[in-house]
């Protein structure tokens, strides 16, 4: 056997995984290797540096309620922001007039390949260097990252909005990179098209892992480096979101067993930027919500394998007796 645990990404909404790792230590489940992508490549890298469940679901459980208080999201260019944000908007709006169509087009060939963000990766940074050292990393469990080549903001911003669909999510292990790159991998797969800088790794820029996920298998929940580079025997993945573009029934899926971690119904608001809320009620409401329900679905689901290998070696059993059977001489 060999357990795999896969983060998905989405922001604020990483608190939920506080509380699913939470549940996780509580069952005393250790995994061999962790995949992560976008905040959950964040959670990840601090599970992969410090290797113990229990110690890290402690861990994250500061780190949230210290994003909660503080200023998590910290504007350096307020009007680039806006400015940016009206472009894309003037661009797609389909009653928009011709010409801000041509101003939009204009925006797309003088500033579209822009890579830059308007929010500092400061506190990312800060968590990384306090819990997720450069050495503890390289030694710690085996951790793969989900990330996207960026094609400039615009470009970039469409796929998040899943508007375009030429992304493609690579996975890079983060024991294999060099020294310099682990932290920029970290980030590149954290950062948001307009709101973090694009990070560039070995000659080349990348943003998000979930910028490739409508057409590369599940870019969000980065589980197939678990399977094709680790060769996991089990995975536990956490959501961020009801629906998933991971699909447990794909071939790659034949001989593993999964449990999906999935939040509750409304658990999350269905507009996009309530993965930007590093707020205190809500971070608090998610990272309960997250250990709720992945220690009813653990519970449930250890339940029924229990009872899929006691008839399985009972299966088993039942088939020597019948091969004692065969052997078997009432003459003697």
């Amino acid at each position: 056997m060999k357990l795999g645990v896969v983060l998905s990404g989405g922001g604020a909404k990483g608190a939920y995984e506080a509380g699913f790792l939470k549940a996780l230590s509580e069952f005393n489940i250790q995994p061999n290797a962790i995949a992560g992508t976008s905040i959950g490549a964040l959670n990840g890298a601090v599970y992969s540096a410090n290797k113990n469940t229990k110690e890290v679901a402690l861990s994250l459980e500061k780190i949230w309620k210290d994003l909660a208080n503080t200023k998590a999201l910290s504007f350096i260019d307020k009007k680039k922001t806006f400015m940016t944000f009206v472009e894309i908007v003037t661009l797609f709006s389909p009653a928009a007039p011709v010409g801000r169509l041509a101003r939009g087009i204009s925006y797309l060939s003088s500033k579209g390949n822009n890579k830059s963000g308007a929010l500092t990766s400061e506190p990312i940074n800060n968590i990384l260097e306090n819990y997720a050292s450069i050495e503890k990393l390289k030694n710690g469990l085996h951790f793969y990252v989900g990330l996207t080549q960026s094609n400039g903001n615009l470009i970039d911003a469409l796929r998040l909005f899943e508007l375009e669909n030429n992304g493609l999510t690579e996975y890079k292990k983060i024991q294999d990179l060099k020294e310099e790159d682990i932290y920029k991998t970290i980030l590149a797969s954290a950062a948001l098209p307009i709101f973090f800088d694009a990070q560039k790794i070995d000659g080349v820029e990348y943003r998000d892992g979930c910028l490739g996920s409508l057409n590369n298998e599940w870019g969000n929940t980065p589980a197939k480096p678990l399977i094709e580079k680790e060769s996991c025997t089990h995975l536990i993945v956490c959501h961020l979101n009801e629906g998933s573009f991971f699909d447990r029934n794909d071939p790659i899926f034949k001989n593993t067993q999964i449990i999906e971690i999935r939040p509750s119904q409304d658990t999350f608001s269905k507009f996009w930027f309530s993965s930007l809320r590093f707020s205190v009620d809500k971070i608090d409401l998610w990272m309960n919500q997250g250990y709720e329900d992945s220690k009813r679905i653990l519970s449930e689901s250890f339940q029924a394998l229990d009872g899929k290998y006691e008839r399985i070696y009972y299966e088993q059993e039942a088939k020597k007796i019948d091969e004692k059977l065969k052997d078997f001489s009432w003459d003697d």
